[in-house]
């Protein structure tokens, strides 16, 4: 019996099994035409598309994850498997770009001669199209779904279109020229467009990871939703937010009037929730109230504190 899952998640893993599917087969090609030919700059790219199919694989596995409900291990959900996934990415791109690089420096240093270029660019341009509609579906689900993972495989997808069309390039230069050393210099050209890509995504994950805010537009929604209601309550503080997944935790404290019922306060709440949701709609937000005499004693309770402290320290010192 298949999991029950919603129209969302079952977004997310139908793009991502496209993406396995695609590069799966765009890496075979690659890799048999740079042999056949002997271009290092068309075997780079097959190993480009090979970690593309690894990170594929791990996009796949990570949306599978992250679809799961939250239980009692993962009682926030199981969304950051998608930034683990998309950081694991970055490191195996770092290690194809060595990989790469290597080849094409002894390449370089011993004049390898390449065989049937034109073949070679035959092949490469018929990858094109394949590395552009896979890339376009995963951003367009990626931003529907708020997915790091598929964001992150539709950027594998989307430079290995770049660095494709780059080879495609250098390889007519090298048939109208016949500088041979043309293609092991534009597969370093490769590498380092492809090593870029792998630290913009490694910084991104890792800043899911460690819990980092929601940015100034997504926070803003937060307040503007507060900020229609403020007439309705007498302050709010500690405004956290994280990302996990494709979904964003908020949380805060909220001072009501003393006179406020718990049933006019759980509107009121409610309320802001919702209207929370209508701007960023993966949203969980956890509403604390406190009453105004409550939050008065704990700020002259926190107004006192240093000095007591100090206290403490010189009789101890």
């Amino acid at each position: 019996m298949g999991e029950d899952r919603n129209p969302v998640d079952e977004a997310k893993i139908k793009a991502a099994a496209l993406a396995v599917i695609a590069t799966g087969s765009l890496t075979a090609i690659k890799l048999i035409t740079g042999f056949v030919t002997g271009s290092v700059s068309v075997i780079s790219e097959g190993v480009h598309s090979g970690t593309d199919l690894l990170a594929a694989v791990m996009a796949l596995f990570a949306v599978r994850q992250a679809a799961k409900p939250p239980d009692r291990q993962h009682r926030y959900g199981h969304g950051k498997f998608e930034s683990l996934s998309a950081a694991l990415e970055a490191l195996l791109i770092w290690v194809a770009c060595y990989l790469v690089a290597s080849e094409a420096i002894v390449r370089l240093r011993t004049g390898h001669q390449l065989q049937l270029p034109t073949i070679a660019i035959g092949v490469m341009i018929l990858t094109l199209p394949v590395n552009f509609f896979v890339s376009q579906r995963l951003f367009s689900v990626a931003r529907q779904t708020s997915s790091l993972a598929l964001e992150a495989d539709a950027w594998h997808q989307r430079a290995d279109f770049y660095t494709t069309l780059a080879v495609i390039v250098g390889l007519i230069l090298l048939t109208l020229t016949g500088w041979h050393w043309l293609d092991p210099l534009l597969a370093l050209v490769v590498v380092v467009l492809v090593a870029r890509a792998g630290y913009t995504l490694l910084r991104d994950a890792v800043y899911h990871l460690v819990d980092t805010a929601l940015p100034p537009e997504e926070e803003a929604i937060v307040e503007r939703a507060l900020s229609n209601q403020s007439h309705r309550f007498i302050n709010f503080h500690h405004l956290r937010t994280r990302r996990t997944g494709s979904r964003r935790n908020i949380d805060l404290h909220l001072v009501v009037r003393d006179d406020m019922t718990v049933d006019e306060a759980h509107q009121l709440c409610d309320e802001i929730e919702e209207e929370i949701r209508k701007g960023i709609p993966d949203a969980d937000v956890t509403i604390h109230i406190e009453s105004e005499s409550a939050h008065q004693r704990q700020g002259i309770e926190e107004a006192h504190l240093p000095h007591q402290v100090s206290q403490r320290q010189s009789a101890n010192s």
